[in-house]
């Protein structure tokens, strides 16, 4: 019985990497394409290009796996049923269930995958790559990196960070501002910085420090909001986009935003649809098998792609769509996201069992 289990999701596999290769070819040409727009501004280049597409790889690849998972099914057990293979499998006794538990088994593998790249590769990449893109389209050495402090100046006052870590968090921060004749007049010490949208910042763990003639009033606070903390162009090269953040650091700043009474409902979509991922890619996976767990003389192959490749489309657009509903509505995150992915897999489920072989 292993080796049937073996055999199946061999051929899954099989089909699984040449869509996901196509896929990943297609997508990563239009990113080039958007890429190539910004050729020749600052000193960004077309290596540069090429590698910031490389570096955002990983992220394609995450968000393609679910539909991949339908087609991949569709072409390689696809082909196993045109050569009687399934009916072969069925009449040696193996039943739907067990083929579909088979299925479901290696599409737990992909959401292990998905969640590894979500949590160890995918944040460092993205931000390797808009450190790349930043820095080349400002055509100076930031200096910005995970380790080394920096300084930046805004309007009358001079900030030092210590550090980034996690892509939205900055630590170390020092505030330092000035009157009109250049002299200090007050000095805010946090020990970090949460990035909280727009050009909202919050402050934790708070020393202000107040130079009034030859006294210095020192005022301790548990957090602080503080607007313009960096520019927009500072800002593009450290904070990363939401989407390629790791959900542990998503939940880490929904604790803290909440905890300080300030707005979370976008950080709450994101990670709703991160996790959305791994049972819309189960769904996908076992969704496959109603087209094929029956008479495949009744609709070809090219057409069984063609209904995955709809399916699949359809599949990503409604997630996308439940999303901006979400935060345009202000509904339920959790509750409007998830649905699609489990509504899919409860017709499948269903498809499979109410299909005869």
């Amino acid at each position: 019985m292993l080796r049937v289990d073996r055999y199946i999701m061999q051929r899954f596999l099989i089909g699984i990497i040449p869509a996901l290769l196509l896929l990943l070819a297609l997508f990563s040409f239009m990113a080039l394409a958007e890429e190539l727009e910004d050729v020749g501004k600052g000193s960004f280049t077309l290596p540069d290009a090429l590698m910031v597409v490389f570096l955002t790889t990983p992220k394609r690849i995450v968000e393609l796996l679910p539909v991949t998972a339908l087609l991949g099914g569709l072409l390689g057990l696809g082909a196993m049923a045109n050569n009687l293979e399934l009916i072969a499998i069925r009449a040696a006794g193996i039943s739907k269930r067990r083929i579909g538990q088979t299925v479901a088994v290696l599409a737990l593998f992909l959401c292990v995958l998905i969640t590894v790249l979500q949590f160890s590769v995918v944040p460092g990449f993205e931000r390797e790559a808009a450190t790349l893109r930043g820095q080349a389209l400002q055509s100076t050495d930031t200096g910005f990196g995970d380790t080394q402090a920096f300084w930046t100046r805004n309007e009358k006052q001079f900030i030092r960070v210590n550090s980034v870590e996690s892509g939205q968090t900055l630590t170390g921060i020092e505030i330092y501002l000035i009157d009109a004749q250049g002299r200090l007049t007050e000095l805010i010490q946090a020990s970090s910085a949460y990035y909280a949208g727009g050009e909202d910042w919050l402050l934790t763990n708070v020393l202000e420090s107040r130079f009034r003639q030859a006294q210095v009033v020192e005022t301790r606070l548990d957090n602080m909001q503080w607007d313009q903390l960096l520019s927009a162009e500072q800002a593009s090269v450290l904070i990363l986009p939401l989407e390629a953040l790791a959900p542990n650091d998503l939940v880490k700043t929904i604790k803290n935003l909440k905890r300080n009474q300030l707005d979370t409902h976008q950080y709450e979509i994101v990670f709703w649809q991160q996790v959305s991922l791994l049972p819309g890619l189960l769904a996908m996976a076992l969704m496959s098998l109603p087209f094929l767990l029956g008479s495949v003389r009744a609709v070809s192959a090219g057409q069984r792609a063609m209904i995955g490749g709809l399916i699949g489309i359809g599949f990503y657009l409604l997630q996308q769509l439940s999303g901006q509903l979400a935060g345009i509505f202000g509904l339920n995150p959790a509750l409007v996201i998830l649905l699609p992915p489990f509504l899919l897999l409860a017709i499948a489920i269903a498809a499979i069992r109410h299909r005869n072989l």
